[in-house]
């Protein structure tokens, strides 16, 4: 009753009190079960105690103790307890093991994890169920070599077994060799005896390898015999958007939500699917219901905010991310940070500005603040707050090479002060030797002091690197600057190929009279 009535401590009391007044297995077990409701050590010690003092033949208790001996870092006791209900029942060896190395994954490192099972007694005898469990908690901790060399010997053994074949397929596309993976399992797969875990494992490696229409058959049949397999329905959902088909998208994950959806998945998919479709208040609707604990959560909101500055009000945009930060305080500052961003793409660079200045008096000396606010005020010719942040940057971490890089290029590109900036920028490749953004600020701090063919020949290895708009209007004008007119207006021109609607581009060539 007191159980019922969820007072769980003197429920605890009074079932201790009863197994130790009465040696009674059932009781005992009951006492135990409770036990480990309140959470406290020496509470659920007793319990398991005496349940194995009254019914020590019984595996349950011994399997029962293990996470609690784990939890005290009794790794020896844990491997004790493990190897006696083992013992006593094979027959749920496979129960057990899964058991274990679910417990060693929530409390272990993967070190003492993956070293508890090979001390275990059936690892030692070669029992293939606990190798195979050691190569699962192998993948687990994404030690793919590991799962391979465990996993390889049980298939030697058994070829056919359609549990280490998927095993070995998804570890091979862990490793980029979904090739490998769908030649491994595609006979396998193919067989009438072949589970719809195998084939659904098929064609998720066939829709990595791009044969999205022989995937979709693939889960087609799966669903005609199991039409409630969530994998399946929202497999199917993500087709059906990748082929920018709204509508059928909407009915999988519509289907996947009435039959229950764990992983809070289908409402993030929703909103997606209704956006396609173009109802907008109604993808909102599924944004906003997503839950804060899904891991779709923060992806949700994005949607949300960004299809209320399009079709609503920025300020209402403004007004939910404030509401965010009031409702979840711990990431406030990625929601400072979002809304800032916000502000900028949407031409209020004062606003976002002020913004940036309130969030540093929460955050000060946040790396990550003071760098966004540096790029607004170079927006906003505040190039005195801009040297003044990113100088700050470069005390608090001397090798920041962005900020090295951003300080430099804006030297070179708003000042004369040129070898300030080839200084600070040198720095920043150094640090980073090839990245094409300091490649293109190395060009155009030549371009400046008048070293066209040093220019050339950086601002064309960032522009081979990533073709970036940025960098092909820089190397166009060093081009034009060099008297190479035709060669400039033909990357200019593949550059608005690219991206007709770019404004740099077409400043460059404005101002330049092309």
């Amino acid at each position: 009753v007191a159980g019922q009535r969820g007072e769980i401590g003197a429920a605890v009391e009074l079932y201790e009190r009863a197994a130790d007044m009465v040696d009674s297995p059932k009781l005992a077990s009951r006492s135990a079960q409770v036990a480990t409701l309140s959470r406290n050590e020496q509470r659920i010690n007793h319990a398991l105690d005496r349940w194995v003092e009254v019914d020590p033949s019984n595996a349950d208790v011994y399997i029962m103790q293990a996470p609690f001996l784990m939890i005290d870092k009794d790794y020896d006791g844990a491997i004790k307890a493990i190897n006696k209900a083992l013992a006593l029942a094979p027959e749920k060896e496979q129960l057990y093991l899964v058991r274990v190395t679910e417990n060693l994954a929530e409390v272990a490192s993967p070190e003492q994890a993956l070293a508890t099972v090979k001390q275990l007694d059936v690892y030692q005898q070669g029992n293939p169920a606990a190798h195979y469990s050691y190569a699962r908690l192998a993948f687990f901790y994404k030690q793919y070599e590991e799962t391979l060399a465990e996993i390889n010997p049980l298939l030697d053994a058994e070829p056919n077994n359609q549990s280490y074949l998927i095993l070995k397929a998804d570890t091979l596309q862990r490793l980029g060799k979904s090739k490998e993976a769908l030649k491994l399992i595609e006979k396998a797969a193919k067989q009438d005896d072949a589970t719809d875990e195998l084939r659904f494992t098929y064609g998720k490696l066939l829709g990595d390898d791009g044969q999205l229409d022989k995937a979709k058959q693939v889960f087609e049949s799966i669903q005609l015999t199991n039409p409630e397999n969530r994998d399946v329905l929202y497999a199917l959902g993500l087709l059906a958007l990748e082929e920018k088909d709204g509508e059928t998208a909407k009915s999988y994950f519509n289907d996947l939500l009435k039959v229950g959806d764990p992983t809070n998945q289908a409402a993030y998919f929703m909103g997606i699917s209704e956006e396609l479709n173009g109802n907008i208040d109604a993808a909102m609707m599924w944004f906003a219901s997503v839950p804060v604990q899904s891991s779709r959560f923060n992806m949700a909101q994005t949607h949300y905010i960004n299809l209320l500055v399009e079709h609503k009000d920025i300020n209402k945009a403004r007004q939910h991310l404030a509401k965010l930060r009031n409702d979840l305080p711990q990431q406030a500052l990625q929601y400072y940070l979002f809304e800032a961003s916000l502000l900028r793409d949407n031409g209020m660079q004062q606003q976002a500005y002020d913004l940036l200045t309130e969030t540093l008096s929460q955050y000060p000396d946040n790396i990550d603040v003071l760098y966004s606010r540096a790029m607004v005020a170079e927006s906003i010719d505040k190039l005195a707050s801009l040297e003044k942040d990113l100088g700050r940057i470069l005390e608090l971490d001397p090798n920041n090479s962005q900020a090295l890089n951003a300080l430099g290029y804006t030297l070179a590109d708003r000042t004369d002060r040129y070898e300030e900036a080839l200084a600070l920028i040198s720095k920043a490749l150094a640090i980073k030797p090839g990245d094409p953004y300091y490649l293109d600020s190395l060009g155009w701090v030549y371009y400046r002091i008048g070293k066209l063919d040093e220019a050339e020949k950086y601002l064309r290895q960032a522009a081979t690197a990533q073709p970036d708009p940025e960098f092909i209007a820089h190397l166009g004008e060093v081009l034009w600057a060099q008297g190479k007119k035709k060669e400039a207006k033909k990357v200019w021109q593949q550059g608005l190929e690219k991206d007709q609607d770019n404004g740099l581009l077409k400043e460059t060539m404005q101002r330049l009279g092309v």
